[in-house]
């Protein structure tokens, strides 16, 4: 994991987001990107928009140099960082520059800053989910920082592309020295449901099953009642892009978690 990136808008170099990009960066040596998306503000004067939008790239540019200075003091390990301020709809935009400049990992809030404007809302940080072709780390508002200990990753019964989807979550794994918690919702009750490969692709990391028995109406309760009853620190989910309802499964059980959940998540992408 060398390359991280940071959709921020540079109000506070001491956010969650930022703090997990820096220990991560930290832990793997990597090169940490601050990127600040830049959109066109709403006016009915082509003249003001432009103003509008030229004071919001100045007002970020300003406190760039801070920022960096700031967390080039915390940076450790042979970890390094730059900052980019780039113009477009933060969505689309955070996922075209982590696809275009081979980012290992998106980190994103899901609420910006009242200072700078609201760029990174819920619905930015769903779209960057649903659009990014690398692993999103999503932390939620209010949530603070701490070092990853206990893992919790919820696995549906949809069968994985390869063990190239875990991959980053054994880096992390192995970097933080974390236990996982495997979580598979067993509706049916026979035992099973999850990708039966799983114990193979996470062969050398310390791992256990939790197979919950009976029927959930509420997938996203039922998982957020997991991380609080293990006390994790990280929950994990993959999002799988296969046909129409697997979309639309994902998208909204995805979405439910992580507007309710207390701990940072991680999706990772199953292509």
């Amino acid at each position: 994991m060398k390359k991280i990136m940071v959709a921020t808008d540079y109000s506070e170099s001491a956010s969650s987001p930022v703090q997990y990009g820096v220990s991560l960066a930290n832990h793997f040596g990597s090169l940490l990107s601050l990127v600040s998306a830049v959109d066109e503000p709403y006016s009915a004067a082509a003249g003001a928009l432009v103003d509008m939008k030229d004071h919001i790239r100045e007002e970020a540019m300003e406190t760039m140099g801070k920022v960096k200075q700031d967390i080039s003091s915390r940076l450790s390990n042979g970890a390094t960082i730059d900052t980019h301020t780039v113009d477009g709809d933060p969505g689309p935009t955070i996922t075209r520059v982590a696809k275009a400049k081979n980012y290992d990992l998106l980190v994103t809030g899901t609420k910006g800053s009242d200072a700078a404007r609201e760029m990174f809302t819920g619905s930015v940080a769903n779209s960057v989910i649903k659009n990014s072709k690398i692993p999103v780390l999503v932390v939620p508002d209010k949530v603070g920082f701490q070092e990853f200990r206990r893992v919790l990753v919820a696995v549906d019964e949809k069968q994985l592309a390869g063990a190239h989807v875990l991959q980053p979550l054994k880096a992390i794994l192995k970097a933080y020295n974390a236990e996982l918690i495997v979580y598979h919702g067993d509706e049916d009750g026979d035992g099973m449901g999850y990708d039966p490969k799983l114990p193979e692709y996470l062969e050398g990391i310390n791992h256990r099953f939790e197979i919950r028995s009976g029927k959930d109406d509420n997938i996203a309760t039922g998982i957020k009642q997991a991380v609080k009853l293990h006390d994790a620190d990280l929950l994990v989910m993959i999002y799988h892009d296969r046909g129409f309802f697997g979309r639309l499964f994902n998208e909204s059980t995805v979405s439910k978690v992580v507007f309710n959940s207390t701990v940072p998540l991680l999706v990772l992408q199953d292509a």
